[in-house]
């Protein structure tokens, strides 16, 4: 389900190894930086497919006949060939195999047709560059991990929340945004390496992931989700799908799929990520994570279900 793209050998040393002149950036750095792109006359944001934001707004529905869920994926060849391959993963198919696109929409319930759709619109169709491809990948890697680990959190939870997967899915998806319009200069100009945008980053993709949100007509609770996922609260509130991306985001970590590679030995010795650097800007406080727990309503045996439920998801990724 995971299969983080190959990136290009050229790429990869351009992007960790552009120099050792700058400093890193400052929020207000960063932010004046993406508000020149932003406003460029030649400025092209990442859309999402025709085929997926059609099928967003078709998930608000009641019901949505199966023909045309299956007539509209068919209108997007590469997509759909996407989504096949999604459905075929060992998470979807464990009812039997999937052999068909039409299988796979009478199969799936439309929110989970939607979710599907919108991880294999992101995985292969969106957030392309070549500044900064390497991390961009990592972002994917990680906020998948994190969807189909809040996905499975849902069924601990007492209230209703469709929404957990694709808050999950999205909820970093200002750093994808922000790296691909960075990433984007005129030839022969030199990268900023991006181990130097983390901390800015860290600071404002919630700002560059509403944007978007608001870009891509992303349905209201996801874009609030997206917004406040560090944060959590709307107003004194803990929003309870901020909570459950917050602890999903932890057991990610915690099972190497954090947004920062676990450290690599070298001579027995742990070296952090040469892209990242020493900084973990992925993982969720002690206090935000316990603030999620209450929010749930997670004692230490219901949490001890949690995880052993996303041990089995971790498995599958």
């Amino acid at each position: 389900m995971l299969h983080p793209s190959p990136t290009p050998t050229s790429f990869v040393v351009h992007e960790l190894h552009a120099g050792g002149a700058f400093e890193p950036m400052s929020d207000q750095q960063l932010w004046d930086a993406l508000t020149r792109t932003f406003q460029s006359p030649g400025y092209q944001p990442p859309m999402l497919p025709p085929v997926a934001t059609e099928l967003l707004q078709l998930s608000g529905r009641e019901t949505v006949h199966y023909a045309r869920l299956t007539a509209l994926l068919e209108k997007d060849a590469v997509l759909a060939r996407r989504v096949l391959e999604l459905c075929r993963s060992p998470y979807y198919c464990a009812d039997g195999p999937i052999r068909s696109l039409e299988a796979a929409v009478v199969r799936l319930s439309l929110p989970k047709l939607r979710d599907v759709v919108m991880e294999a619109a992101l995985g292969a169709c969106v957030f392309k560059t070549h500044g900064y491809s390497e991390a961009v990948d990592r972002v994917r890697v990680h906020a998948t991990a994190v969807a189909h680990l809040a996905r499975a959190i849902t069924r601990f939870t007492s209230f209703e929340a469709d929404s957990a997967f694709l808050c999950g899915l999205l909820h970093d998806v200002g750093l994808s945004a922000a790296l691909v319009a960075l990433g984007e200069v005129a030839q022969g100009e030199r990268l900023r390496p991006v181990v130097d945008l983390w901390p800015a980053l860290a600071s404002l993709h919630e700002t560059v992931g509403g944007s978007v949100a608001t870009l891509w007509q992303l349905p209201a609770e996801v874009g609030m989700v997206v917004r406040l996922h560090h944060r959590l609260k709307v107003g004194e509130v803990v929003h309870p799908v901020a909570a459950i991306v917050t602890l999903a985001e932890s057991i990610a970590c915690e099972h190497g799929y954090g947004l920062v590679p676990p450290p690599l030995k070298v001579r027995g010795e742990q070296q952090p990520s040469l892209l990242f650097g020493p900084q973990r800007i992925d993982v969720p406080s002690f206090q935000q994570v316990l603030l999620a727990r209450s929010a749930l309503g997670f004692d230490a045996p219901r949490l001890e279900q949690v995880r052993a439920a996303c041990r089995e998801v971790v498995k599958m990724l």
